[in-house]
């Protein structure tokens, strides 16, 4: 894909500069969120997998799946590779094919762009609602599979003229628990003036930025939309800013150019293999069903349990569904140092079975029960440097939530550290320093996958302070 123009480019930056605004304040937005969270109640509970109305247990080999054939399955899968130190094992996975909508509607306001956002709930979430994009569906959700109403501003993104596109990229899922799932991620420009729903707001990306420093408020849905916004595309307004040196730099200050580091991607990609095999979700090796779950005997990683919601604001109110259980937190982080005077983040190349392609770039850490292994023999590299940094290490710290549609009360820790310049730092063979202008152009094309992109969306180059007073 072509850089953005100029002018638009820009805007972005303008846009994350803007810490508050005269649209809808982040006061403003306090009150409307609490207001929100009374519009909006919703009630989650357990239920039997017997219980759950037009999902069933059966096929061959047997999986858990709606009779419409539409949203997602929950299957058994077996994995075999010659990466890593665990060449086999099996897990349940969630197989959804289908590409969704992940759409940010945005317009130019008081000459700053102002991004259209929505406080949805969703079931999984640890608190109930968030904030999201404009649109955030799956395709059997805006063909209405499930008989419920059309999403607010759905025209916006699918029909032609509606509006501009600015960014429309695919861009990957969980892949340890989802398989080669995409999603259209997607930033569109309307000019006119275009009415507000209820449970709508206009806030600028610095205003975002703001509140990605609380807890679980900004969804992973949005998170994922954000981190497409290019800020290496950005020109005259990224060089007057008093980081862009720090951040964007050149590429003679690269450690490693643009093609030795595809190099190194398609070299492991070629050097190792992977096999994936479907197995009875009942019948996992190491795994154990009964009535209310699927859980793995050690009483690790995650379980898969069903659900009954009853909701307010959505296209649906009642409902049951599979879903995927956590218990606790993980850890999502990413390294810092300054080589050659420009900031480069350690990337990770990794391989999860349900990856769109067989390594993609990762953030340096990403382990979902990271307090198991912290100061244990086989934990991640790198681990232990996130256990308890040096405050001034620490460059972003918050807690979200991930995707509540497929996941119930997965969090993880969000961390960005910034290691001292002289810190000296060996790595493996999957693991390589990039600049941020390299790792956003591997974004672009899809190569890196949605635990790195996320914390991309928390990076805030401003040095804006998070909200004072009240969280929301």
């Amino acid at each position: 894909m072509r850089p953005l123009e100029a002018a638009v480019a820009d805007s972005f930056l303008e846009s994350s500069l803007t810490p508050d605004s005269a649209v809808f304040s982040l006061a403003d937005f306090r009150a409307w969120f609490r207001a929100q969270r009374i519009r909006l109640p919703m009630e989650v509970r357990e239920i039997a997998f017997a219980e759950m109305q037009q999902w069933e247990i059966a096929g061959d080999p047997r999986s858990i799946a709606h009779r419409s054939g539409k949203f997602f399955t929950v299957q058994g899968l077996r994995v075999e590779t010659d990466f890593g130190p665990v060449p086999v094992w099996e897990q349940p996975i969630l197989i959804q094919p289908e590409i969704g909508i992940l759409g940010v509607i945005t317009r130019m306001i008081g000459g700053v762009r102002h991004f259209l956002l929505q406080a949805k709930n969703e079931p999984g979430n640890i608190n109930g609602l968030q904030l999201a994009p404009t649109e955030q569906a799956t395709r059997s959700n805006y063909t209405r599979v499930h008989g419920g109403t059309r999403a607010a501003y759905h025209e916006y993104f699918v029909e032609p003229g509606r509006a501009r596109i600015l960014v429309d990229r695919l861009q990957g899922e969980q892949g340890a628990r989802i398989l080669r799932k995409r999603n259209r991620n997607m930033i569109i420009e309307v000019e006119d003036d275009i009415p507000v729903h209820e449970g709508f707001c206009w806030l600028t990306l610095g205003q975002v930025k703001r509140l990605l420093k609380q807890d679980n408020l900004v969804n992973m849905s949005l998170r994922s939309v954000l981190s497409c916004v290019p800020l290496a595309d950005l020109s005259g307004a990224a060089q007057s800013h008093r980081d862009a040196a720090l951040w964007l730099g050149s590429r003679d200050s690269a450690m490693h150019s643009e093609r030795e580091l595809v190099n190194w991607l398609v070299s492991l990609r070629a050097r190792y293999q992977t096999r994936l095999e479907q197995v009875p979700v009942d019948r996992i090796a190491g795994w154990r069903m009964d009535e209310r779950a699927i859980r793995h005997e050690s009483g690790e990683y995650f379980s898969v349990i069903a659900i009954a919601v009853e909701a307010s604001g959505r296209e649906v109110t009642r409902w049951t569904q599979p879903i995927l259980h956590h218990d606790g937190s993980g850890l999502n982080g990413f390294l810092l140092q300054r080589r050659h005077g420009v900031m480069h983040f350690l990337v990770r190349a990794c391989m999860y079975p349900g990856n769109c392609e067989l390594f993609e770039l990762a953030a340096t850490v990403a382990r979902s029960n990271a307090e198991r292994y912290f100061g244990k023999p086989g934990a991640p590299h790198f681990l232990d440097l996130f256990h308890h940094p040096p405050r001034e290490w620490i460059r972003y710290d918050a807690i979200h939530s991930e995707e509540g549609g497929r996941f119930h009360h997965y969090q993880n820790r969000y961390m960005i550290l910034e290691l001292p310049r002289d810190m000296g730092i060996d790595l493996p063979e999957n693991f390589r320093w990039m600049t941020l202008p390299q790792l956003e152009d591997f974004v672009r094309h899809g190569y890196s996958n949605i635990e790195a992109r996320n914390l991309l969306a928390c990076l805030d180059i401003s040095g804006a302070e998070p909200i004072a007073g009240e969280a929301v």
